[in-house]
Parts: C-alpha cells; sequence; structure tokens
C-alpha cells in the first residue's frame, strides 16, 4: 500500500488502485487501520518492540526458544508457536 500513498504526481489513487486491482474500500480500511490500530494491534507492537530489545541484547544470537525463555522469565505470557499473520 505503500506505493499508493507516494506521490505519483499526474496519477489518481483511484487509477493506481484499479491498475493494481485493489478495491477503493480495502485500500481506505487499510488506511483507517493504520491511523487508528485496534487494542490487540497496540499489544502486538508493543510484544514485537519487547522481542526486539532481547534479540538486541543478545547481540543477534538469540533464537526464537531463548526469546520466548526471556519473555517468560520477564513475565509476558505468550504462546510459542504464534504464527505471523
Amino acid at each position: 500500500m505503500r506505493f499508493v500513498d507516494e506521490p505519483h504526481g499526474r496519477y489518481a489513487v483511484a487509477l493506481l488502485l484499479r491498475v493494481l486491482g485493489i478495491s477503493e474500500s480495502t485500500y481506505y480500511d487499510w488506511v483507517r487501520q493504520a491511523e487508528q490500530p485496534c487494542d490487540r494491534d497496540e499489544v502486538d507492537r508493543g510484544l514485537l518492540s519487547n522481542i526486539r530489545d532481547i534479540w538486541t541484547a543478545s547481540g543477534g544470537t538469540y533464537g526464537a526458544d531463548r526469546v520466548h525463555q526471556q519473555l517468560r522469565r520477564d513475565g509476558i505470557g505468550v504462546g510459542r508457536n504464534a504464527s505471523s499473520g
């Protein structure tokens, strides 16, 4: 969607969406969600920040198992096999 948001001078958003085969309602729903994330999205962003901090502190050596263990030690309960949607 970033491509559509970038200024393209003479091309209208509606034309770009039509060429890309994306409905306007889908695009504007995506824009709304980006501007007003739901509570779950906010929680996920916080968790991702924690994961990055743990991984960075490990010098980039921790894999998923060690990151998960550290999250548990830090009192953050998460499922180990959560899929990344």
